[in-house]
C-alpha cells in the first residue's frame, strides 16, 4: 500500500517511511484505528467482496437494496429517509446519500473498487492490499486521493461553481491548514473569506446576491466538513433561528494533533 501511495501521488517512499515511524505506538495510530470514515470504508470494501454487487443500469451506482444491507453496517448507519413537517422524502438513489457516495468516490478513484454500469463491483488487487494495511496509512491514503485526485465540487455541486476550482486551491488550502495552530479555535468565516480572496474563488451564475455566502459554503462542504470526516477538525456550531425552528450553522474549528499529522502526510505525498 505504501508504495502505491508514492506511485499515485509521486511522493518519496523515504520520507513517507519515516513520517509511519513518528506516529508507531502513539495515540495517532489508536485514532486511525478507531476512526468510524476508516472501519465504514473496510466494511464497504469487505461487503463488495464478500457479496454480488451490479450497479445501476443508468450510473453504475449501487442499488438501494444494497444501501441499505451496508449502511446498516455502518458505525453510524445513516438515515435513508428524512420527514420535514408532514412529508417525507426518501433515498431516490446512492448519490442522495453522502457518507456512502463519499466512501463510493474515494474507493473507485483510489483504484480500490472497479465499477461499471449494469457491471459487478470488483475489489480490485489494490483494495485487497488496502485492507491488508495498517489503519494509519489507510486513512493517509484515503485524505491523500481526496487532496490530489477527485474534483472536490462532488461535495457542492452548485451551477454557480463553475467546472472547476481555480489553479492551485488545493495546494494553497493545504498550506494555508498547515499553518494553522494545533488545538486553537479558528473563525471559519475569517478563514474561508482569507481563502476565497488568497485563491480567487468566485461564485459564476448571474445571482451573485448571496455569492459570499454560498463560497463560505462550498469550503465548509469541501473542505472543513471532510477534514471533520477524518478526523482532523473539530467543529464548533452555534444554533441561530431560522423560520419556526433553528440551523446550526459553524463559527469555528480547530485542527487536531490527529489532522495535524494526516495534513503532514497529504504534504508528503505531493513530492
Amino acid at each position: 500500500m505504501q508504495r502505491r501511495i508514492s506511485n499515485k501521488v509521486e511522493s518519496a517512499e523515504r520520507r513517507l517511511s519515516a513520517w509511519l515511524k513518528r506516529y508507531h505506538n502513539t495515540e495517532v495510530v489508536r485514532q486511525a484505528q478507531v476512526l468510524p470514515l476508516r472501519r465504514d470504508m473496510v466494511t464497504l470494501l469487505t461487503f463488495v467482496r464478500d457479496n454480488k454487487v451490479v450497479g445501476t443500469q443508468s450510473t453504475g451506482n449501487m442499488p438501494l437494496k444494497v444501501v441499505r444491507e451496508v449502511t446498516t453496517r455502518f458505525v453510524k448507519p445513516p438515515k435513508l429517509e428524512t420527514t420535514i413537517g408532514d412529508r417525507t422524502y426518501r433515498l431516490r438513489s446512492e448519490a442522495d446519500l453522502w457518507p456512502l457516495y463519499f466512501l463510493h468516490i474515494l474507493a473507485e478513484v483510489g483504484g480500490l473498487l472497479a465499477i461499471a454500469p449494469a457491471r459487478r463491483w470488483r475489489l480490485t488487487p489494490e483494495g485487497e492490499e488496502f485492507l491488508g494495511t495498517a489503519p494509519l496509512l489507510q486513512v493517509s491514503f484515503l485524505l491523500t486521493v481526496w487532496w490530489y485526485e477527485v474534483n472536490w465540487l462532488v461535495a457542492y455541486p452548485f451551477e454557480g461553481m463553475g467546472d472547476a476550482l481555480p489553479p492551485f486551491f488545493n495546494p494553497v488550502t493545504l498550506a494555508r491548514l498547515r499553518s494553522l495552530p494545533i488545538g486553537t479555535p479558528i473563525s471559519f468565516e475569517e478563514f474561508a473569506d482569507g481563502l476565497i480572496e488568497k485563491t480567487g474563488l468566485t461564485w459564476t451564475a448571474p445571482d451573485s446576491s448571496a455569492a459570499t455566502m454560498f463560497l463560505r459554503g462550498s469550503i465548509a462542504r469541501m473542505v472543513i466538513y471532510v477534514l471533520a470526516n477524518f478526523g482532523a477538525v473539530k467543529c464548533e456550531y452555534r444554533e441561530e433561528p431560522l423560520g419556526k425552528g433553528t440551523i446550526s450553522r459553524l463559527v469555528a474549528f480547530e485542527i487536531t494533533p490527529f489532522g495535524k499529522a494526516l495534513l503532514d502526510a497529504v504534504a508528503i505525498a505531493s513530492g
